[in-house]
C-alpha cells in the first residue's frame, strides 16, 4: 500500500488531469447546461491529456464522469437533464495516465441555493479539509471516519454506511477502505507514502439510499433529501495529507 516515489509521481500526473477537468467543468456549471455537455467536455480534456477515464466501462458504467444532482449522492449518469437555478451538483472524475489513477469529486451550487443547501456544501468541504489535515502516519482509518461523521452530525447531517473512500494506485479502488464513520473491523493504520481517497458523503436526512432501478447506477435518497460528495486523492506525509488532486 505504501508507494515508491516513482509511483507517487505517476499518481500526481493522473490527479492533475482530474484537477484540470474539475477547473473547466466548474466554469461551465450554470442554469441551462446539460449534464451530457459536462461529460463531453470531460472526455475532450481527458483525451487531450493522453489519459483515459477510469469510470467509462467500469462494471458497465456508460459515461466518462459521474454527475449527481440534488438527491443523487453518487454514480449519477450524465443525461440531457438541464441544470436549474437552485440545484446542487456533484461531479466525480477519475483518470488513468501511465498506468496510474487519480480520483476526486466536488459539489457546487447552480446559481442561488437555499441556506440549508449552502450549509450542506460547507459542512461537506469542512469534513474533507479536517480529515485531510488529520491524515498522518499512525492515525487509523477509523479515526478519519470519526472526524467526518462528527462534523456531519454537528450540523444535523448523516453519512452513508455503504459507500466509502479507498486506496488508489494502479487500480482506482485499492486497500485500505476509508470510511466516513468509525469502524471496529478492518481498521488500517496510515503510513507515510500511502495514497488514499478521502471522500465525505453527507445526507440531509436519514441514510435511506437506494439504487435507481432504471439505470442501475444512480444512488439517491429515498426521502429526496439533498446530498453532497467531496473527494481528493491525497498522499500521507508526516505533516498530514498532501492533496495531489488540487
Amino acid at each position: 500500500m505504501v508507494k515508491t516515489q516513482e509511483q507517487i509521481q505517476h499518481i500526481k500526473e493522473a490527479t492533475q488531469v482530474v484537477a484540470k477537468v474539475h477547473r473547466e467543468l466548474k466554469a461551465m456549471i450554470k442554469p441551462g447546461v446539460k449534464l451530457i455537455d459536462l461529460d463531453n467536455q470531460a472526455k475532450e480534456i481527458i483525451e487531450a491529456e493522453e489519459a483515459t477515464s477510469t469510470f467509462l466501462g467500469y462494471n458497465g458504467f456508460p459515461a466518462h464522469i459521474c454527475t449527481s444532482v440534488n438527491q443523487v449522492m453518487v454514480h449519477g449518469i450524465p443525461t440531457d437533464y438541464e441544470l436549474k437555478e437552485g440545484d446542487i451538483i456533484s461531479i466525480d472524475v477519475g483518470a488513468k495516465k501511465n498506468r496510474y489513477c487519480g480520483d476526486a469529486a466536488f459539489t457546487m451550487a447552480v446559481g442561488e441555493i437555499s441556506p440549508r443547501a449552502q450549509e450542506l456544501l460547507g459542512t461537506s468541504k469542512k469534513a474533507l479539509d479536517e480529515a485531510i489535515k488529520a491524515a498522518k502516519p499512525g492515525v487509523t482509518t477509523s479515526e478519519i471516519g470519526k472526524i467526518v461523521e462528527t462534523i456531519a452530525a454537528s450540523k444535523g447531517f448523516s453519512v452513508p454506511t455503504d459507500f466509502v473512500g479507498h486506496g488508489i494506485g494502479k487500480e482506482m479502488h485499492e486497500e485500505p477502505t476509508v470510511p466516513n464513520f468509525p469502524i471496529t473491523e478492518g481498521v488500517v493504520t496510515l503510513e507515510e507514502g500511502m495514497t488514499i481517497c478521502i471522500e465525505p458523503m453527507l445526507i440531509d436526512g436519514p441514510d435511506d439510499l437506494i439504487v435507481d432501478p432504471f439505470d442501475n447506477w444512480s444512488v439517491y435518497t429515498k426521502h429526496k433529501g439533498l446530498t453532497a460528495h467531496d473527494e481528493h486523492t491525497i498522499l500521507i506525509t508526516k505533516n498530514g495529507g498532501e492533496i495531489l488532486s488540487k
